[in-house]
């Protein structure tokens, strides 16, 4: 067992961000000189100085504080001295603890100078009204913050104190970002990866096989202190591939109240629902194409996962079955060959008696698209007039006017919730000053919270039907100026599979003339199945065509 005389002195210093931002407390520079003199003053032995700088009182997991404890049970700490008792945290339950039990039991004597608390005088009964009133200026100042905070995020500031892989701050503007042209590289390949028909697991061991550093490797390199490299190199993991790829700000985009925490005690992070989070489009330079991503998000939505085989279909994820509406599986085994790669109910699979297996080789499906994709590029290249007017027939004015009370519905909900808010907040005021009793206080705000919550759920089926059965007029314009851009279309990638088809159902097959034949449905992204013109009907069109030209001739003779 040490002496007293050779135990050390610990001298804590602790500041908060939160309290830096209230001027409230000393500098850490400020606390180690009064600290020093105090333990000269009176004689302490061994003195040795721990810093928590930038660590919240409510929390006791912190680096010096924990090296303290550590030192205490083996012995080696005779006496702990703080400038002020919230320095040694801000949870009254905790502090209570190590001042009643911990601290004895260790064999240490605590000092808080500002306070005049020393445990080996005897602690007053006063020290736990103050450790309650230092827990809370926590809370307060936490939701000072926090108020603070959701002002900058609401501006449009990012949130985020370093921007993510493939931007820097811009050194003339710290909040605005610019593009690190570097990183945006790496990027930019896993977004094409993924459209190619990789999974995050796939493309974290291309990555690491060409010997890509990883984001933490990457700005280590260049100056970023990111902490501790990793002990091998190159090491991609298939979580930060699916983060890569579910970030909206490579698409230009501020997005800003994506996660919080439990409470100002509990700092445990909390992912917030997508429809909380607070987006500003276009605040920096995009280094993924909006389409791109989207087209990304379509993918991840539907993973298509390897076979066995480890190969992927593009079409994984797209069929379903016309009989029960379940997904058709992929199936190839290292005994077939890919020609003989197919597609088979979901259902089927699980129980036989369910359905009837909708069997379809992937290289039928995979022809049929192609044709179709083929005739309806014709279509649009040399008709596009009579291809857009004859979808707009199959287009009822009922369902134009059906979209249109859709709309105008999930406005008002949007508009009643944000009315409901301003309610809740108004009888909280008259119950307050004694306006409203707190029985009908409970009424009114129990009734309200109840109607706002089935506003919020009912929201995003509202937008996702509108999101499928848009107005064709716009929709089928987009599909065109799409369709417009393809030159030539000589084989399917899975860019264009996920870019143009929407989904296929698949219908069982029947037998014509001893011929098995099968139907398929294909939905097209964002107008549905889509009718081609007929051989009569490109006739006429081809013949208005000529007629046109000859009028328009002899206007100009």
């Amino acid at each position: 067992m040490n002496k007293q005389s050779e135990k050390i002195t610990a001298l804590y210093c602790r500041l908060s961000r939160d309290d830096e931002q209230e001027g409230t407390s000393g500098s850490i520079k400020n606390q180690q000189s009064i600290l020093e003199k105090y333990v000269k003053d009176n004689g302490f032995p061994n003195p040795r100085v721990f810093v928590d700088d930038g660590w919240s009182g409510t929390t006791f997991a912190r680096p010096a504080f924990t090296k303290i404890m550590e030192l205490a049970e083996k012995g080696l700490i005779g006496t702990l001295i703080v400038k002020d008792h919230s320095r040694l945290g801000r949870n009254r339950l905790v502090v209570g603890q190590l001042l009643e039990e911990g601290f004895d039991s260790l064999g240490v004597r605590y000092i808080a100078i500002m306070d005049n608390i020393d445990t080996a005088k005897g602690i007053s009964d006063l020290v736990p009204m103050q450790d309650l009133f230092n827990e809370w200026h926590a809370k307060n100042t936490s939701q000072k913050v926090r108020n603070v905070f959701r002002n900058k995020g609401m501006s449009g500031v990012p949130l985020t104190t370093n921007p993510p892989f493939g931007y820097m701050k811009n050194p003339d503007d710290k909040k605005k970002w610019m593009i690190d042209e570097e990183a945006a590289k790496v990027v930019r390949r896993i977004f094409a990866l993924c459209v190619d028909g990789f999974g995050p697991t796939q493309i974290a061991k291309k990555l690491k096989a060409d010997k890509v550093m990883t984001p933490t490797e990457y700005w280590n390199s260049i100056g970023r202190n990111c902490g501790k490299p990793p002990e091998r190199p190159f090491n991609w993991c298939s979580a930060s591939i699916a983060d890569i790829l579910s970030k909206q700000e490579y698409c230009g985009d501020t997005v800003n109240f994506r996660s919080t925490t439990k409470s100002f005690k509990n700092k445990t992070k909390i992912e917030r629902p997508q429809e909380e989070w607070k987006i500003f489009p276009n605040t920096h330079p995009a280094i993924i194409e909006r389409e791109v991503f989207e087209l990304v998000q379509e993918l991840r939505q539907h993973r298509r996962r390897p076979t066995k085989s480890g190969i992927v279909s593009p079409f994984s994820g797209l069929l379903y079955c016309a009989d029960c509406g379940e997904k058709l599986y992929y199936s190839v085994t290292n005994n077939y060959k890919r020609e003989q790669a197919y597609f088979f109910c979901s259902a089927y699979r699980k129980n036989s008696e369910v359905c009837s297996a909708h069997y379809i080789r992937e290289k039928v499906v995979t022809e049929t698209v192609l044709e179709s994709m083929r005739r309806i590029l014709l279509n649009v290249q040399a008709f596009e007039k009579e291809f857009a007017r004859k979808q707009m027939k199959c287009y009822s004015e009922d369902k134009k006017k059906e979209l249109a009370q859709k709309r105008r519905e999930l406005n008002k909900a949007k508009k009643r919730i944000a009315e409901i808010d301003g309610l809740i907040q108004k009888i909280y005021e008259d119950n307050a000053i004694g306006k409203i009793s707190d029985e009908r206080y409970a009424t009114f705000s129990m009734s309200y919270e109840e109607e706002q919550q089935r506003l919020k759920a009912d929201i995003p089926e509202m937008e996702n039907y509108l999101e499928t059965e848009t107005d064709k007029t716009e929709s089928l314009q987009k599909f065109i100026d799409k369709v417009k851009k393809i030159t030539e279309l000589k084989e399917l990638t899975p860019e264009l599979i996920h870019e143009f088809i929407d989904r296929i159902i698949v219908y069982a097959p029947r037998y014509l003339d001893g011929k098995r034949v099968q139907l398929m449905d294909i939905y097209y992204n964002g107008v549905g199945i889509l009718r081609e013109l007929s051989p009569e009907e490109m006739e006429e069109a081809f013949q208005e065509h000529l007629e046109e030209r000859e009028r328009t001739k002899a206007k100009t003779a």
